[in-house]
């Protein structure tokens, strides 16, 4: 396939493990894309099921693949990123898929916005069989709204992971992902991209199918949001970052409101503390952390969850 000059390189990367009955789809959706400047990076954890015999039919077309034990995901993710020379980068998970067209648009609206360091689009949720359930677009421009988990993210503003791209330029300013992290290391990227300068673009059409599976990470809501607080913490108690004094405290307030009192209150109830000392240890958290004061609508909140918890006998 020859190039053409006015095509940017997009390097993609699909981290694998045991994925045999999503990968083909997904390998499918990138090559069929027929972007002539591509490179295809696919990183096996060492599966133990098919997917070394479905990566070989299209060797061909792939640019580099390994099949080899690794660290996991983000592990995976890394060392394809540290193969790829693209100018613009995405990783696709081996049971997500790209919709036609995708990444001619993407290479499109990057060379009419060279300002742009992170571009997302409209993502599609399907279920295990591929049919459509919902739709995400996102509504994410600076770290101050990044990094408020509760007004924003958990509001139905988020980034969905196979939507994104973002420049190598920008990829290089900030590093590789946090292997530390087990569930959002994307998100925690994306932050760091922000944190960085890094400047929003989106594309109003749909570029992605996400894959929701019975066995995928996401489903481990509760994990997934204790280690989203535990990413936002340090920024949002360091002066450095660049939020504003009232977003601040608010963003404070509704960090130790959720990572401390409310499980202050649960583990009260818990042990069975009669009510007059559950609302007296509460009573004790909230003047110990007053930011807990200037969430907005704390006290109605309050008056609703504390009437929940706190009329256990």
């Amino acid at each position: 396939m020859l190039i053409e000059p006015s095509l940017p390189r997009i390097s993609i990367i699909t981290p694998s493990y045991n994925q045999g009955h999503f990968i083909e789809e997904t390998i499918q959706s990138v090559l069929s894309q027929n972007y002539s400047n591509l490179e295809y990076i696919i990183i096996d954890g060492g599966s133990t099921d098919n997917t070394v015999e479905i990566i070989k039919k299209y060797e061909s077309s792939i640019t580099y693949w390994v099949s080899e034990p690794d660290r996991g995901q983000t592990h995976a993710i890394n060392k394809g990123l540290e193969r790829a020379t693209g100018e613009i980068l995405a990783y696709l998970n081996s049971d997500d898929y790209y919709l036609p067209g995708t990444l001619h648009a993407v290479a499109e609206y990057f060379v009419n916005h060279p300002e742009i360091d992170l571009l997302h689009g409209r993502c599609s949720y399907v279920n295990a069989e591929g049919k459509p359930i919902g739709e995400q677009f996102a509504d994410i421009h600076t770290f101050e709204e990044i990094v408020d988990l509760w007004g924003v993210w958990w509001q139905g503003r988020q980034f969905v992971q196979p939507e994104v791209f973002w420049t190598k330029q920008i990829g290089d300013r900030v590093g590789l992902f946090n292997e530390s992290l087990y569930f959002v290391m994307d998100y925690e990227y994306w932050c760091r991209i922000l944190l960085a300068g890094g400047k929003v673009g989106s594309v109003d059409r749909l570029l992605t199918c996400f894959r929701f599976t019975d066995t995928q990470k996401s489903n481990q809501s509760e994990k997934v949001a204790e280690e989203l607080l535990q990413v936002v913490q340090p920024w949002l108690w360091s002066l450095s970052t660049p939020i504003s004094w009232q977003k601040r405290l608010s963003l404070q307030g509704c960090w130790l409101y959720q990572a401390i009192l409310l499980k202050q209150i649960e583990q009260s109830v818990s042990k069975g503390d009669p009510k007059l000392l559950r609302w007296l240890k509460s009573a004790i958290t909230v003047l110990q952390n007053p930011q807990i004061l200037l969430i907005p609508g704390f006290h109605s909140r309050a008056s609703q969850y504390f009437g929940r918890l706190l009329s256990v006998h």
